[in-house]
């Protein structure tokens, strides 16, 4: 099966307009500006080295999600895809390969800035059979300086639409041979119940390649792994998850490493807890034990109950801050509560509040029945998706 498009093709400027609630002129002001709309950003890789991304202005995010809303949520994905789908993650994604014998794993070279404006535009025009000037528009609002941004909303959609009109057949091939396929944006993974000799392995991984090259892409050699469930000294790995034991489970190394974060963290409670670096060490390491929640790891839970026992708190100068969050937010228009900036405001304040709670009940109460007097006059819904722009 192919990914398909349920909707009926938009047809003219007007009729997008239309179906994203937003102006033609803002559309075409937010695409002759693009570049305006991003903010560089770097995150570190595995390998110590940085990976760039780009965060859109809330403007540009707003008319991204009415994107995805109103035209990549009406597409039926296969089940061999698992980027940026509801209900499909890398955990899913990695389970798809359970039980294997012999797994491969692929990664396709610099995948995103791969995914050019050429072959944006060619997605709107033949995929979804848009009008060429409903395309071209559509391909300025997604892309920035002539390919795919990583850190857009609307890119995961666009990166797995990418291989749309070819990826079906070979992975319908490799079903009829009894084979799994699966993709996550740029990570491949083909998995076997049973072993297979290198040379079949090889012609496997020669197909795939040469799918990536009829849409120009490229596999990155280095990062090709081939592993056996009968050697269980190079482990089965599927997007950073362990399958030697069946089911998706973490590595062994990132469990020790919790486990020591844990206790570098009880050891930090002792000597503060309101400090900026233990807060941020805190909310890493419940991020990473929270993933061993979702893996049904058995420690989970204790660990859950030890990160209860040590919970970040604030001490005088944030105290204080809070108070003067609240009383700014108090003392905003009304205009200004229908606002997405006051709404993350208000959010973030309460949020400080559940810490402030923590040590001084009474103030943090106060301060709550405060904030009730000037919730937004918008939820995020509306906001994001209603509201004309």
């Amino acid at each position: 099966m192919r990914p398909q498009y349920l909707a009926k093709p938009i047809a003219s400027l007007n009729v997008l307009s239309v179906a994203l609630g937003v102006d033609i002129d803002v559309l075409r002001n937010a695409a002759s500006n693009i570049e305006r709309h991003y903010h560089p950003h770097s995150v570190p890789k595995k390998d110590g080295s940085l990976r760039s991304i780009y965060i859109p202005s809330i403007h540009l995010k707003k008319i991204q999600k009415r994107i995805n809303r109103n035209i990549f949520e009406n597409i039926s994905y296969p089940g061999y895809l698992f980027g940026g789908i509801k209900e499909r993650d890398y955990v899913k994604n990695a389970n798809a390969h359970a039980s294997a014998e012999l797994l491969i794993a692929l990664d396709v070279r610099g995948f995103y800035p791969s995914i050019t404006r050429d072959k944006t535009l060619n997605i709107f025009k033949f995929f979804f059979k848009f009008s060429h000037d409903v395309a071209s528009l559509l391909a300025d609002l997604t892309c920035l300086r002539g390919q795919v941004p990583q850190g857009a909303c609307t890119s995961s959609h666009l990166a797995n639409l990418v291989l749309h009109d070819t990826e079906y057949h070979l992975v319908q091939h490799l079903n009829n041979k009894g084979l799994t396929y699966t993709r996550l944006l740029d990570d491949i993974s083909i998995s076997s119940k049973t072993q297979l000799e290198e040379k079949q392995v090889q012609t496997l991984i020669g197909k795939v390649r040469t799918m990536l090259n009829e849409q120009g892409l490229k596999l990155q050699n280095k990062k090709t792994k081939i592993t056996s469930r009968k050697n269980p000294e190079n482990l089965m790995e599927v997007t950073g998850l362990w399958l030697n034991r069946g089911r998706a489970r973490v590595h062994r190394n990132e469990r020790r490493i919790i486990r020591a974060e844990l206790h570098k963290c009880e050891s930090m409670s002792r000597l503060s807890k309101s400090s900026p670096e233990y807060h941020d060490f805190y909310n890493r390491l419940s991020g990473r034990v929270a993933k061993l929640t979702y893996l049904e790891h058995k420690e989970a839970l204790s660990y859950r109950s030890r990160l209860r026992e040590i919970l970040p708190i604030y001490e005088k100068n944030e105290i204080h801050r809070t108070i003067q969050l609240v009383t700014s937010l108090q003392k905003s228009s009304i205009k200004d509560r229908g606002k997405y900036a006051y709404y993350a405001k208000f959010h973030q304040v309460r949020y400080r509040l559940n810490i402030l709670g923590r040590t001084d009940g009474g103030l943090a109460k106060k301060l709550a029945t405060t904030l009730q007097t000037c919730k937004p006059t918008s939820d995020k819904e509306r906001l994001f998706y209603h509201d004309i722009i």
